[in-house]
């Protein structure tokens, strides 16, 4: 009956010790993968854009290719009519409601509500407009680079 109690101990103990062990290694992830959590994010501002934020996950948007980022905008936003000469822009709203429609003049009765988990796509020169209500609103976009924003001008 001793025997029992005594394995038990060495097994726990074993058991302790790999969990110990495995939280303290790190595994990089491979050349070319992205692996972040939120907190790692770098959250920078939009020098064009007062009060909007934006935070790169992979690519890089100034060059050819894919990239991913965060977009986020302060509660009580607007943002004006404009367009984007690169290709295949799609968007995930992850947290707060966007109020988005496509057009060259702001028309808030044309806003359509765009909850968490709603998505929508920003085809090529084809202008849109947005905006925040009481709280911010935080976007993930998917598109081909180079990127760009064109304001509409008005006549």
């Amino acid at each position: 009956m001793q025997f029992m109690p005594k394995t038990v101990l060495l097994w726990s103990a074993i058991a302790l010790g790999a969990a110990a062990w495995a939280t303290t290694v790190s595994v990089a992830p491979p050349a070319g993968a992205v692996c972040r959590l939120p907190a790692e994010l770098e959250w920078k501002s939009n020098p064009r854009v007062h009060g909007l934020q934006t935070a790169v996950l992979a690519g890089d948007p100034r060059a050819a290719g894919p990239y991913a980022q965060r977009i986020k905008f302060p509660p009580h936003f607007r943002l004006e009519p404009h367009s984007h000469p690169n290709e295949a822009r799609m968007v995930t709203v992850l947290s707060g409601t966007l109020y988005f429609a496509y057009g060259t003049k702001f028309d808030e009765s044309q806003l359509k509500r765009l909850p968490p988990g709603s998505f929508f796509t920003e085809p090529k020169d084809v202008p849109h407009y947005a905006m925040t209500g009481e709280k911010g609103v935080v976007l993930e976009l998917h598109a081909i680079g180079p990127d760009g924003t064109n304001y509409v001008k008005e006549k």
